[in-house]
């Protein structure tokens, strides 16, 4: 397993991929997540990515867990919301961990339709401390090697946890060619 994603849940999706653009990273459409209400900003980082994940239709949100749930986190600002862990044995990761495992998808602007598999997202929804985990079903749709024009110095996206604070993901640094970014939440 790796590190493969960071969230970053956001309260304006647009706003937030400016200013994640104006420090240099390349922010991707990701496209909606059907029947759920969010939509998502790619930053592709080799072989991880962030996520800027924002709600998009406050209605079909607050009908699922997953959108209340980024409502929730978001209610005071953007902030680090969750992180995942990729595999190629889910099934195994699920069945020795005594977690669900589910199919996604969400379909790209560009029509491809993206289809993976997660397991544990209801317990990293109801404590941010825990990973969940993934496996896509392609592995070249993998929105973490999608080209992009920034440069990334390495493909390792360091996780800082702050030992003052009450148990959580607090900081995550990307280091690039002009130096490490740090996104706080």
């Amino acid at each position: 397993m790796v590190l493969s994603q960071i969230i970053v849940g956001v309260t304006d999706l647009d706003a937030a991929t400016s200013r994640f653009r104006s420090i240099g990273f390349d922010a991707l459409d990701g496209g909606v997540h059907p029947g759920v209400g969010t939509a998502n900003r790619v930053i592709p980082l080799g072989a991880q990515y962030i996520e800027l994940l924002g709600v998009v239709s406050p209605e079909q949100a607050r009908e699922t867990e997953y959108g209340r749930s980024l409502l929730r986190a978001t209610s005071d600002g953007d902030r680090l919301v969750r992180w995942s862990l990729r595999t190629d044995a889910i099934g195994d990761v699920a069945e020795r961990l005594g977690i669900s495992m589910e199919q996604r998808r969400r379909l790209r602007p560009d029509g491809v339709l993206l289809t993976w598999r997660a397991a544990g997202l209801a317990l990293a929804l109801a404590d941010a401390t825990l990973p969940f985990f993934m496996q896509w079903d392609h592995a070249e749709q993998y929105p973490g090697a999608l080209a992009a024009t920034h440069e990334i110095d390495g493909a390792d996206v360091p996780l800082r946890w702050v030992r003052d604070r009450e148990p959580g993901l607090w900081s995550v640094g990307v280091q690039t060619d002009q130096g490490e970014v740090v996104i706080s939440g």
